[in-house]
C-alpha cells in the first residue's frame, strides 16, 4: 500500500510568497517520493495550493472535514475522495489513523494545534508515526525556542525533544524524516524560467554544445532564492526581484555529461527584473527557443520543455 503523507495548514494563503515556494517545493519532493496526501478538504488558501499540486501530479488526495466546516467554508470537490465527520477531535483521529507521517507547514492556530497533538500521541507511545514541521525562513522559529526552553527547565526530555523535526527547507525536513535521501551525486541546480511569446530565456556557455536555462550551483549556505539571484547576474547582467520570485517546480535527469548515476535537480523560479538582458564573459550567446528546438537542450531542460508545453506556455 502505498504511503500517505498528512499536511497540515491553512485555508488561507497568508502574504509572504517565499512560503507558499517552499510549500509548493515540498509537494513535488513528496510527489517524487510516491506519497499521497491526506489534508483538511478546503478549497482555499495553502490547502487548496498543496491539493492541486498533487492531484496535477497524478496523485490520490484524500480531505477530511468536519460538517460545521462544509457550511462555513468550501471544500475541495475535485479530490479523490471527502471523508465527512462531526468533530474536530474525530478529523483528527481519521488522520492519524490514514496517514503515515505528518507535516506541518506555516500555519494558524489550528495548523499548531494538529501538529502538537500528533507529535504528543507519539511521543507517549500511541503512535509510531513522526511529525515534522516546515520552520520557513524562521516562521516557527519562537516555537522551537520554547521547546529548548522545556527541555532547559526539565519539562521535557531531550529524547522526546528529539521526536519533533523541524527544519528550515523541504529538502531538509524531508532527508530527516528519510523520506528522500541526500545524494551525494546529486546536482543541485537553481534555474530561471522566463517565457516571451511562447519561447523560453536560454543561454550557451562558450566551449558547450547544448543551450540551457539560465541558472546554477548552490553555494554553501544559500537559499534557492539568493542561488538565483546570485547566478542570474553574474550570467545575465539583470537583477531578479526577490518578491516576484515564484516557484515553477523541480525536475530531475541525468546530468548532462557525467557519469551514468550522477543527476542533477532543477529547482526552477520565474521572476522579473527590469534591466536589459545582457550575456557575461562566460556566455557566448542569449537565445529564446521554441518548442522545436528541444533537441538543442540538455535532457533535464527538455523534461521541463515537455512540462511546459504540456502547460501550453511553450509553442
Amino acid at each position: 500500500m502505498k504511503k500517505k503523507v498528512c499536511i497540515f495548514c491553512g485555508a488561507n494563503d497568508g502574504n509572504a510568497i517565499e512560503i507558499l515556494n517552499h510549500a509548493k517545493l515540498l509537494c513535488d519532493l513528496l510527489i517524487y517520493a510516491d506519497y499521497d496526501l491526506v489534508y483538511g478538504g478546503g478549497n482555499s488558501g495553502l490547502m487548496r495550493i498543496i491539493a492541486n499540486r498533487f492531484l496535477n501530479n497524478g496523485m490520490q488526495v484524500i480531505g477530511v472535514r468536519p460538517k460545521m466546516l462544509i457550511k462555513e467554508e468550501n471544500a475541495h470537490d475535485g479530490i479523490t475522495e471527502l471523508i465527512v465527520v462531526n468533530s474536530m477531535q474525530e478529523r483528527k483521529s481519521k488522520m492519524v489513523e490514514l496517514s503515515d507521517v505528518f507535516i506541518a507547514l506555516p500555519g494558524g492556530i489550528g495548523t499548531l494545534d494538529e501538529i502538537i497533538e500528533t507529535y504528543t500521541l507519539h511521543k507517549i507511545g500511541y503512535i509510531k508515526k513522526q511529525s515534522a514541521v516546515l520552520n520557513s525562513f524562521g516562521y516557527y522559529e519562537s516555537l522551537e525556542t520554547l521547546m529548548n526552553k522545556m527541555v532547559e527547565k526539565g519539562f521535557l526530555t531531550s529524547d522526546a525533544r528529539s521526536k519533533f523535526v523541524m527544519e528550515a527547507t523541504p529538502e531538509k525536513l524531508l532527508c530527516k524524516l528519510n523520506i528522500i535521501k541526500s545524494n551525494i551525486k546529486e546536482i543541485d541546480k537553481v534555474a530561471l524560467i522566463e517565457i516571451k511569446e511562447g519561447r523560453i530565456l536560454s543561454a550557451k556557455s562558450f566551449g558547450k554544445d547544448k543551450y540551457y536555462i539560465p541558472g546554477g550551483k548552490r553555494e554553501k549556505g544559500e537559499s534557492d532564492e539568493e542561488t538565483l539571484i546570485r547566478e542570474i547576474s553574474e550570467e545575465l547582467s539583470v537583477n531578479i526581484l526577490k518578491k516576484s520570485i515564484d516557484y515553477v517546480g523541480t525536475f530531475i535527469a541525468q546530468a548532462d555529461g557525467k557519469e551514468k548515476g550522477v543527476d542533477v535537480r532543477m529547482t526552477c523560479y520565474s521572476g522579473s527584473f527590469n534591466e536589459v538582458l545582457k550575456a557575461s564573459n562566460e556566455i557566448e550567446e542569449i537565445r529564446w527557443l521554441n518548442y522545436s528546438d528541444i533537441e538543442l537542450v540538455a535532457d533535464v531542460d527538455k523534461i521541463i520543455f515537455n512540462y511546459l508545453k504540456r502547460k501550453g506556455e511553450l509553442n
